[in-house]
């Protein structure tokens, strides 16, 4: 049974260990993202939550993945490079995406992608965007396997910061 549901700060340790797994998993595939201090921390993931931005999966109650929506407009993604945004509407931002390696295999990151986007036509917001890495083939197939559209190439103020941008109009 999959339930998906805000996060709270009692999750918070968790979904640390879940954060901790996905920084691993992503140094084993070669990638720099979330390398060097640069990944969700502590302080990060607490913030989203005091926000009410973040959300955890949990399969058969075990927490297997988690991602943060965030409303309002990012300064990074004004600055994006290639084909642009198709429209310029209120948007929420989908990042710091998880999802466990004990739960590969169960399209489960399909699922949280769709849930939150449920949750954004719930609060009104009709339009998300979300990021990855250029190394982060698995991502950009989930990506684009939900419909998402590539826009073009947004940069973090970070080492390796480059990422291929993508938007759903709902």
């Amino acid at each position: 049974m999959i339930e998906f549901r805000k996060a709270t700060l009692s999750d918070l340790p968790e979904m640390m260990v879940l954060f901790e797994m996905g920084i691993q998993s992503l140094k084993k595939q070669g990638s720099p993202q979330w390398q060097d201090g640069y990944g969700p921390n502590h302080e990060k993931i607490a913030e989203d939550i005091k926000n009410q931005e973040s959300y955890v999966l949990l399969y058969d109650g075990q927490m297997a993945a988690s991602a943060a929506l965030v409303k309002g407009v990012d300064p990074v993604y004004t600055a994006i490079t290639g084909k642009g945004w198709i429209g310029e509407g209120p948007y929420a931002s989908i990042h710091r995406v998880v999802v466990s390696d004990h739960f590969r295999g169960k399209q489960l990151s399909a699922h949280l992608l769709k849930a939150l986007e449920e949750e954004a036509l719930a609060i009104g917001i009709h339009d998300l965007r979300i990021d990855t890495y250029q190394a982060n083939l698995g991502m950009q197939k989930i990506i684009a396997g939900c419909g998402y559209q590539f826009c073009g190439q947004i940069v973090f103020p970070i080492p390796h910061g480059e990422r291929l941008a993508y938007q759903k109009l709902l």
